[in-house]
């Protein structure tokens, strides 16, 4: 499974079914995977919103049961990250949206939040961010 593998879009439209929007995946390699709750990740896409998509600091983001995750260059995890968050190794089984489906805002479904610039965020621009934002929360 290669992170070219999830950029290729089958679906134009979001299903309407949370088991056919999610599909389970092994991260890597080349990918790891950052979870935070909803709450943090909003904040986090909301303080880098207006940036041009190929300087951005935060690359592909998704949604799954309440929880939003981005992806990371593999041994992203050190320092580690604030508390309310999960660092996933490669190897690690997680489900992804499908491509296309977009997350519904009432129910937290499984869905892209953002599909824009490069898959993978730059850690050391995310990490002092999202470490301040989980510090205010």
């Amino acid at each position: 499974m290669t992170l070219a593998t999830l950029a290729t879009p089958t679906a134009p439209d979001p299903p309407s079914d949370l088991a056919l929007a999610a599909r389970p995946r092994v991260i890597g390699p080349g990918w790891e995977v950052l979870l935070m709750p909803e709450r943090l990740g909003r904040l986090l896409t909301s303080a880098l919103a207006g940036r041009p998509a190929r300087t951005a600091p935060l690359g592909w983001v998704f949604a799954h049961a309440g929880r939003w995750g981005i992806f990371l260059p593999p041994e992203s995890d050190e320092p580690a990250w604030p508390p309310d968050t999960t660092y996933l190794k490669a190897g690690t089984s997680l489900t992804l949206p499908m491509p296309g489906a977009r997350p519904d805002a009432w129910t937290s479904a499984c869905g892209w939040v953002s599909r824009d610039g490069n898959r993978l965020s730059r850690p050391l621009l995310v990490h002092p961010l999202l470490t301040a934002l989980a510090d205010e929360g």
